[in-house]
C-alpha cells in the first residue's frame, strides 16, 4: 500500500518556468504526479509515450483546445499532440505510462 498526504507532497522546479512537480510514486516508467501550473505558465507541445490519465484539482488549463476546470478529467495517449498554458494558478493530478516527448 502506498499512502501520500498532502502535507508530504513536496514540489520541485521542472525547469519549465511556472511549472513544478510532486512526484507521488515512479516505477519502470510508469508514475503519478501532482503538477502545478502558475497563471500564464506554459508546457510546449508534446506526445507521450503512452496513456496519460489527467485529474484537474484547482484552477483552469488549457491542453490544446480543450479548458479543464477542478473535477474535470481528461485520458490522452500516443499520438494525441497538444500543449499546455494555465488559465489561472492549478493543480492536476496526473497518472501516465512513459514520459512526454517535447515536440518543439
Amino acid at each position: 500500500m502506498l499512502h501520500f498526504t498532502n502535507t508530504a507532497r513536496e514540489y520541485v522546479e521542472t525547469g519549465f518556468p511556472g511549472i513544478r512537480v510532486a512526484t507521488v510514486w515512479a516505477e519502470n516508467g510508469e508514475g503519478a504526479d501532482f503538477i502545478e501550473f502558475k497563471a500564464g505558465a506554459r508546457f510546449p507541445l508534446h506526445d507521450h509515450e503512452g496513456p496519460e490519465q489527467i485529474l484537474m484539482l484547482s484552477g483552469r488549463i488549457r491542453f490544446g483546445e480543450l479548458v479543464l476546470s477542478a473535477g474535470d478529467f481528461m485520458k490522452i495517449g500516443h499520438g494525441e499532440q497538444h500543449d499546455a498554458e494555465a488559465l489561472e494558478d492549478s493543480v492536476f493530478f496526473l497518472a501516465h505510462v512513459g514520459g512526454a516527448i517535447i515536440q518543439e
